[in-house]
């Protein structure tokens, strides 16, 4: 006997395939949104542990500059005192040509130390690749803020050192140091001997007061620094404790 299949039985087989084939997608579209998802958090494990890892590096680099303010600050407060020292005795009553031509041929020292910049590697590093957007952006405001003021204390420092180092250079011409001329050589007789007094106390005068206003400003400029970059490691601790 045939066996016929009726047509309810073809609408019934078409809709269970219809379901199946919904359910197949379903389940690949779940999978997607799974993957999608799973990739997600891993992106932003990795871009958590960027950001702290960035957060500790300022940190690193902030209290190495802080250490090295301290230190250069240190050196040219003495520096200053010294320089105050010098003109105390050239100003004296007692003071005499002699006195002026001994400090400045045998006691004052025409080298300095300074700070020439700041450790700054990480904020570079975070501008160039982008990743600054990862930061909280009060923190990147405040980054932002503290490299202005550190680029602007070395364009100021450059320019009074630049001054200053033309009026040594000037003065070098006249007055030529070299330590290791013994005393009372015929070299140190032509250099030394009949030299214009009045333009050698100008001078030497003129470079102490110079090297001095140089220095108060360096460190007024350091300190402004240090100043921000400690709020910068308060905020920095603040939002390490979060995460």
């Amino acid at each position: 006997m045939e066996n016929k299949t009726s047509p309810n039985d073809s609408v019934g087989r078409a809709g269970k395939y219809f379901k199946y084939a919904i359910g197949e997608i379903i389940l690949v579209v779940l999978g997607i949104l799974i993957a999608l998802q799973i990739n997600n958090w891993n992106e932003e494990k990795k871009n958590h542990q960027l950001k702290v890892y960035y957060m500790n590096s300022i940190k690193n680099d902030l209290k190495k500059d802080t250490i090295d303010i301290n230190r250069i600050t240190r050196i040219q407060r003495t520096d200053n005192q010294a320089s105050d020292q010098y003109l105390k005795r050239i100003l004296a009553p007692n003071s005499t040509i002699d006195t002026i031509i001994n400090i400045a041929k045998n006691e004052y020292n025409f080298k300095f130390a300074v700070k020439r910049e700041y450790a700054n590697n990480t904020f570079k590093t975070l501008i160039s690749t982008g990743n600054i957007e990862l930061l909280d952006k009060e923190l990147t405001q405040k980054l932002m803020d503290l490299n202005s003021l550190q680029l602007d204390q070395l364009e100021r420092f450059y320019s009074h050192m630049g001054y200053f180092e033309r009026i040594m250079s000037d003065y070098l011409q006249d007055y030529p140091i070299y330590s290791d001329i013994p005393e009372n050589s015929i070299v140190e007789k032509i250099l030394w001997e009949d030299v214009n007094e009045k333009e050698l106390v100008g001078s030497f005068t003129s470079i102490l007061g110079l090297r001095k206003f140089m220095f108060e400003n360096s460190i007024s400029g350091h300190l402004k620094v240090k100043e921000q970059s400690a709020e910068v490691l308060n905020l920095i601790d603040t939002l390490l404790e979060k995460e």
